[in-house]
């Protein structure tokens, strides 16, 4: 494999395939498996760039080779690439590990080719990073690193100086240079989200390399993204307002214009396959919202759109949703059933107006409404968490017979790094046993369960107490989805025996620690959970229907490539 840049995509674990891991539920909620094999949207963005400019790009989903095979070995495939940079992703903290790795294999097997590194985690650790992992030799800093990664391949080329290249923390000799974060677009209609360079490079390579999570073949989506920034303030969230000031020297948000986004939405219907618009399209004024609407409603867009809201749609921004996409579902995140808990995390709305916002989404036709709830918040106790499910159940029966889905997870194994949380824990309700980045690697490097993956507890909730929750609210949960009928009995007995065999590996894995069971003995009982636990898939399917469609698509675009 021959490129002037190859992208490599670690696993959140690296020795995930040797070590014997109780993943737990803090994957449920997104598309890929704990491995976290689903590689960051930048990467295409800045693949298909640099292609534009003339470099010969790769993506390697290494994450994704080591899943599919167990026999893979990632320093035989290294050793067969020629290039001139490998590029590794380290955007949020849980992939440290693997990223870390990674690094190491690549000077390991190419003591002479440049490791680059980049991402939100990358850019708030960058000098750790440099002074910790010596096989780490440039990390790009901020959210659009496009156009400084031409001029660093330009540097490496020996065409310039590092000197030069905005963004760009590195080595000289002995000493640590950072270069002002100087390169925030005020607008990203730059960023070139191109699905079709990796339809190209997999006609052209005849491989997988580049699939973006495991299972999108038979369930693919597609995200379109609408800004870079937020207005938001949540408060452990690392994409917060906050955050993306502090590391990415954005101190607004930056949008992509309604045109834009609609291209975008029209290539992805090129696919036939379901596409999730990143953003909330009304927040800070539905004229934004408003103007993608109508170019979609001129369009005729008929595959299925996800749209996240932040806070309650107006009933009129609703309307013009049903009005101008015939089948589209909403996503949203009270984490909390309980107003003060919501409000304490940056959530400012009310249970009432979150009733309002169902009944109005079902009213205009929302074919699925997907609500978020979360275990281990700042200021949550086990009497709010208790609250949550009730509200839930509330909720399910006055939209019975309506694809109302509920779900609720651990909040996250780590704080995200730049956070109001991350940087004041105490003034959150959190507590963290991690606060650099290696000590968060050393917490992946040693740990057994997602237990031990925690980096923090609540002021309210120990680590105990955030694993015992959650288990028994994503029971009470399926239980409520299998008595509305959104779910079987057979998955709830299901779900059931996954959460009874958990609580009991968390105890082996504990007594292990104490020394009152060998790690045969842990490894051999932990080979069953190789699954995700709290909730039926099937459930975060957006695709069906697609199939045919997506087939003839295919065969189309082969015809025509």
């Amino acid at each position: 494999m021959k490129a002037d840049l190859i992208l490599l995509h670690p696993p959140s674990i690296y020795d995930f395939r040797e070590r014997p891991i109780l993943w737990g539920p803090i994957n449920d909620l997104v598309p890929s498996t704990p491995v976290f094999e689903m590689y960051p949207l930048g990467f295409v963005s800045i693949a298909s760039t640099l292609e534009q400019h003339g470099y010969r790009v790769r993506i390697v989903n290494m994450a994704l080779k080591m899943l599919r095979d167990p026999r893979f070995r990632p320093e035989d495939y290294l050793a067969r690439m020629q290039a001139e940079a490998f590029g590794i992703d380290l955007h949020w903290l849980p992939h440290v590990h693997g990223a870390v790795n990674l690094a190491r294999l690549c000077k390991q097997v190419h003591p002479e080719v440049p490791v680059i590194m980049g991402g939100l985690s990358a850019s708030y650790f960058h000098t750790e990073l440099l002074s910790e992992v010596p096989q780490v030799d440039y990390v790009l800093r901020g959210d659009s690193t496009e156009l400084p990664f031409i001029k660093l391949m330009e540097v490496i080329e020996g065409r310039g100086s590092p000197e030069e290249v905005p963004n760009l923390s590195y080595r000289s000799g002995s000493r640590l240079r950072s270069n002002p974060l100087s390169h925030v677009p005020e607008t990203i209609d730059c960023f070139n989200l191109d699905y079709e360079y990796i339809f190209r490079s997999f006609v052209r390579s005849k491989n997988l390399d580049m699939l973006p999570f495991l299972d999108f073949i038979e369930h693919p989506i597609m995200a379109v993204l609408t800004r870079k920034g937020c207005e938001c303030n949540c408060t452990a969230c690392g994409g917060s307002s906050y955050a993306y000031a502090r590391i990415c020297n954005r101190q607004g948000v930056a949008h992509r214009s309604p045109e834009k986004v609609v291209e975008d939405i029209l290539a992805v219907q090129e696919f036939q396959v379901p596409a999730f618009i990143l953003g909330d399209l009304a927040i800070g004024g539905e004229k934004y919202g408003r103007r993608i609407l109508e170019l979609l409603r001129k369009e005729k867009v008929d595959i299925p759109l996800i749209f996240e809201a932040f806070v309650p749609f107006s009933s009129g921004f609703m309307r013009e949703i049903s009005r101008s996409v015939e089948d589209f579902t909403i996503e949203m995140s009270p984490d909390s059933g309980v107003e003060a808990v919501r409000r304490q995390i940056g959530r400012n709305y009310s249970n009432s107006a979150l009733r309002s916002m169902l009944e109005k989404a079902f009213m205009y036709g929302c074919r699925q409404f997907d609500l978020y709830f979360s275990v281990g918040l700042g200021g949550q106790t086990e009497e709010s968490i208790h609250a949550t499910l009730r509200l839930t159940e509330q909720l399910m029966r006055e939209h019975r017979g309506k694809r109302l889905l509920p779900f609720i997870s651990p909040y996250a194994p780590f704080l995200d790094p730049g956070s109001i949380a991350y940087e004041h824990p105490d003034k959150c309700g959190f507590v963290k046993f991690a606060h650099s980045l290696m000590e968060h690697y050393r917490i992946l490097d040693s740990g057994l369960t997602w237990k031990e993956f925690l980096s923090y507890r609540t002021t309210h909730l120990s680590r105990e107490d955030i694993v015992r929750l959650s288990y028994e609210a994503a029971l009470r949960l399926a239980e409520l989805k299998a008595e509305a009928g959104v779910i079987e009995q057979e998955s709830l007995e299901e779900i059931r025996r996954r959460i009874e065999v958990s609580e009991e590996m968390i105890r082996v894995v504990e007594a292990h620690r104490k020394g009152e069971c060998t790690e045969e003995y842990v490894r051999a009982s932990l080979i069953e959970l190789r699954e995700r636990l709290m909730i039926d898939r099937r459930e975060l399917d957006w695709s069906r229907g697609l199939k045919f469609r997506r087939l003839v698509a295919l065969l189309r675009k082969l015809i025509t490539v």
